[in-house]
C-alpha cells in the first residue's frame, strides 16, 4: 500500500498510508492528503516542505 511522507519545514518527517498517489492534493491553500482510514489532513504551504509517496 502506498505512504505518503511528509516533510515538515523544521525537517520533521510524518508518514500516512493512502490508497493511491491521488490521494494527494495540492489546494489553493496548501496541501490535502486523505488517509487510508478516511482522515483528511491538511497542510500549509509554508509548513511542507516535501511530499513523497512510497510502495510498503
Amino acid at each position: 500500500m502506498p505512504v505518503a511522507e511528509v516533510t515538515t519545514t523544521d525537517l520533521r518527517k510524518t508518514r500516512y498510508q493512502v490508497e493511491s498517489k491521488d490521494d494527494i492534493r495540492k489546494t489553493r491553500d496548501g496541501y490535502k492528503i486523505e488517509t487510508a482510514d478516511g482522515d483528511v489532513l491538511r497542510f500549509s504551504e509554508e509548513d511542507v516542505e516535501s511530499i513523497s509517496v512510497v510502495e510498503e
